[in-house]
């Protein structure tokens, strides 16, 4: 996936986490408190703070988890390992491998529009400063402790 795609899909895959209410609290006890997993050492985690209204909203359209981006996952690891086994021969038979490509290809564009269409339907539903802070912290993701930021590009170089 592309980094930006995989933002998005982080960020509707664990809307719990992502986005989240100012907190004294420790990081990892708010974020098990709201039943959302907890962060991943080493992991950066960027926090989207929303206005209560914005975390209503959040909740109520992505709060939810699409039962078919479960599906669509289950059938792409069962393709990858029927692929596996395709390229773990001695020979490999391209025309059992296409139907395999092609299908993935499909699934993959399905979840893609699917995560963009929750996207879509919260971007419209949010008030515009919690729309404006959730693609500000789409446009620019955490980085890993001790990460530089990308050097921003010169004309001419």
């Amino acid at each position: 996936m592309m980094r930006g795609t995989m933002s998005i899909a982080l960020l509707l895959a664990a809307p719990a986490a992502a986005i989240a209410a100012p907190t004294t609290a420790k990081p990892a006890a708010a974020a098990t408190a709201g039943g959302a997993l907890a962060p991943t050492p080493g992991v950066p985690v960027r926090r989207i703070t929303l206005s209560p209204e914005g975390r209503a909203i959040a909740a109520r359209i992505i709060g939810t988890p699409d039962p078919r981006l479960k599906e669509i996952q289950a059938e792409m690891t069962t393709i990858r390992q029927q692929k596996a086994q395709l390229i773990a021969g001695a020979t490999v038979d391209v025309e059992k491998l296409e139907p395999l490509l092609r299908r993935e290809e499909a699934l993959q564009g399905e979840m893609r529009t699917r995560q963009n269409d929750r996207l879509l339907s919260l971007l419209r539903a949010l008030p515009e400063a919690d729309r404006v802070a959730l693609l500000h912290s789409m446009a620019n993701p955490a980085r890993p402790d001790g990460a530089k930021a990308p050097a921003p590009a010169t004309p001419g170089h």
